[in-house]
């Protein structure tokens, strides 16, 4: 037998040689192993022949107890047995952990294909061969950001620039203003100002951090902030160093066009810390007409005068293939996470109900168990939980010290009490003056 139905698993078979026998039955007359039964002694299940009705018969490359590893919390369907027709059957099984590992290296790989049509939308990388291009994907590390998480934060040592694939992220730098009533007034009589200018509005295909990545401290004024889910790919400075080495034309190209791509940005972001200065009451929100009106590269053709997402005024020759491309990148890394995530809440939930399920045996205990109690604060007991069982065990083990002891630190407990009341009297009865 390979599969009974209404057991637990972690693992689905696959047939090589041979042949196997499907068979279900009705829910109600199905017996797991961790059902109890009142007319044995022991927990045993009876064995049974009765495998239910006949579904089908299977050969090679069949896959059998697949529904497991979809959705760890279900139980087994079918029973699967070797048919009477063979005289033995080859097969291989996949567990729960090498099908998760699976799932995100194919997802992994598909997303190298998908984020390096990315890079070959900005111009950035126009020159770039598709191989290299692929090889720079590969090295990137992707992350996700959820909505008013910090990209970055100002006063901090930039080690990453960005590549946003999706969502918007917005630039925000924070200072204090020295602003006085009076044209005369000193600066004591000076009242300080907070302001908070936004300063540049980031969408997909574009560069975000170039600022602090590339300056020499590596240390930049002003925060990024996700204004949506932010899906991106991380440079790493040793990762950009590496490549920049490089005396490749293309290389070189992409260097050059991003060192002007920075001086273009602290331009703009001059023009709006000097207008924030002057009306530090007009608080201005950066739209993307702002944008527009600051007359920065696009990130697709890299020409001036429009935005990326304006599609109508862009010049770049595969422009209308981009909003394709959002909604598949978009649709994968949605997709990729909501099913990793089930995945993971499914598993922890299975292993937390088994070890809530099961005592655990004090001479061969789990490896996980330690990582479980760690991750779970529901499982660990209170701190006056914990004293009243060690005091329960005491008392099992050493009843007579135990009672002593206990009885000795009441007396005490009694004792000092009534010092502390003697004490408190003869300071009062002392406060007293003479009449």
């Amino acid at each position: 037998m390979l599969i009974r139905q209404g057991d637990t698993g972690d693992r689905c078979y696959i047939l090589i040689d041979g042949l196997v026998d499907v068979y279900c039955k009705d829910d109600s007359h199905i017996l797991t192993c961790d059902e109890t039964t009142t007319d044995l002694q022991y927990n045993v299940v009876k064995v049974t022949t009765d495998y239910g009705e006949y579904k089908a018969t299977l050969g090679p490359g069949a896959v059998v107890g697949d529904v497991v590893l979809l959705n760890p919390s279900a139980r087994r369907n079918a029973t699967v047995i070797v048919s009477k027709r063979t005289t033995e059957c080859c097969l291989v099984y996949l567990g729960r952990v090498d099908y998760v590992r699976l799932i995100r290296t194919v997802s992994m790989e598909t997303s190298h294909y998908v984020q390096a049509e990315v890079l070959d939308y900005m111009y950035l990388f126009q020159k770039w061969p598709t191989a290299d291009r692929m090889k720079l994907v590969a090295q990137m590390r992707s992350t996700t950001f959820r909505a008013n998480d910090y990209l970055y934060r100002a006063g901090t040592i930039a080690t990453t620039m960005f590549v946003l694939v999706s969502g918007e992220a917005m630039e925000r730098q924070n200072f204090n203003l020295l602003e006085s009533s009076r044209p005369l007034a000193s600066k004591h009589n000076a009242a300080e100002v907070k302001i908070n200018i936004e300063l540049m509005l980031l969408g997909p295909g574009e560069i975000a951090n170039e600022h602090a990545f590339l300056k020499a401290n590596q240390v930049g004024a002003f925060d990024i902030k996700a204004v949506t889910d932010v899906h991106a790919l991380c440079i790493s400075r040793h990762m950009f160093e590496c490549m920049t080495v490089s005396d490749k034309d293309f290389v070189q190209d992409m260097y050059l066009k991003l060192v002007a791509l920075a001086a273009d940005r602290d331009d703009y972001r001059r023009e709006r810390l000097e207008f924030g200065s002057r009306y530090p009451d007009a608080h201005v929100a950066m739209t993307w007409h702002l944008m527009r009106m600051g007359n920065l590269r696009c990130a697709r053709c890299g020409r001036r005068g429009h935005v990326a997402n304006e599609v109508a005024r862009c010049h770049h020759d595969r422009k209308y293939d981009w909003a394709p491309l959002q909604l598949r990148i978009e649709k994968q890394v949605g997709q990729t996470q909501a099913v990793l995530q089930k995945m993971t809440r499914a598993a922890s939930a299975v292993v937390a109900f088994e070890q809530l399920s099961h005592p655990v045996s004090r001479r061969s205990p789990p490896l996980h168990l330690d990582h479980l109690l760690q991750e779970n604060d529901a499982l660990l007991p209170s701190a006056k939980d914990q004293l009243a069982e060690c005091w329960r065990q005491r008392l099992r083990v050493y009843p007579c010290k135990t009672l002593s002891s206990m009885q000795n630190r009441t007396m005490l407990a009694t004792e000092g009490t009534r010092d502390s009341d003697r004490d408190d009297r003869g300071r009062g009865v002392g406060c007293k003056n003479p009449i």
